[in-house]
């Protein structure tokens, strides 16, 4: 889960928004190969993929624009 809070400066809102992570519960298989790749089960997974990160600074972008000489 991704946590902002009031004091967050706006890089740090985006390196979480980037970096989040959640809970993933892969199947027996799936943790295998992962073991086997990686060495590690992994039990997260990222919360946003680039698609995604890309359409929130869409969305963040028509924001600005319209909002940029006041509200």
């Amino acid at each position: 889960m991704i946590q902002i809070n009031d004091s967050d400066l706006p890089i740090v809102v985006a390196e979480k928004i980037i970096n989040g992570t959640k809970p993933y519960n892969p199947t027996e298989m799936m943790k295998a190969l992962s073991k086997a790749i990686t060495g590690d089960e992994c039990d997260t997974q990222d919360m946003f993929d680039l698609e995604e990160i890309k359409e929130i600074a869409d969305y963040l972008m028509v924001y600005y624009e319209s909002h940029k000489n006041g509200d």
